[in-house]
């Protein structure tokens, strides 16, 4: 079990967690059972692990409200990253979006986060069952969903049309 946990530390690090985000499971005995009782000190909603939501650059939305308003209601392009702390996947996309979407579209696309742990209906409503997924609105229609680690040239070529097709 120490060498899986070990194992689970290495790979956290090696996507650019830190082992700080972890901490070994505490086992208690009580003395009137022989039963051991595990307590892990990681929740979902850890507030060191909400950190991990809002680093792709883009505006990190908190209500249901501000999605229709921003996302729905928007008559320019905007790319809704859905995501959430815990989640792997997203970690290593992050850095993806980031760049080509701060570096080369910044102009011309804007880009919102959507945390499904905290806005599980928005998700929902978008038809978001597995993240990281990207979605990329105009005029509140979804023209091109991307789900699962994307590499930059197929976000390119994602955003590249989407962007041809607002133009026409």
């Amino acid at each position: 079990m120490t060498s899986m946990f070990a194992l689970l530390i290495l790979l956290m690090q090696t996507i650019g967690l830190t082992s700080a985000f972890i901490t070994a499971p505490s086992y208690s005995t009580s003395s009137s059972s022989s039963l051991h009782q595990i307590s892990s000190p990681v929740s979902r909603k850890s507030t060191s692990l909400l950190k991990a939501v809002g680093k792709t650059g883009g505006t990190v939305l908190t209500t249901d409200e501000e999605f229709e308003t921003t996302v729905l209601k928007s008559k320019d392009p905007i790319m809704v990253f859905f995501t959430a702390p815990w989640c792997g996947p997203c970690r290593l996309s992050i850095p993806v979006v980031k760049e080509v979407m701060m570096t080369e579209y910044a102009e011309a696309m804007r880009v919102v986060e959507v945390c499904t742990d905290d806005l599980p209906n928005v998700a929902a409503d978008a038809g978001v069952v597995s993240i990281p997924t990207i979605q990329m609105y105009h005029d509140g229609v979804v023209l091109d969903t991307i789900v699962g680690c994307v590499a930059k040239s197929v976000l390119r070529t994602a955003v590249e049309k989407v962007l041809e097709d607002v133009a026409a």
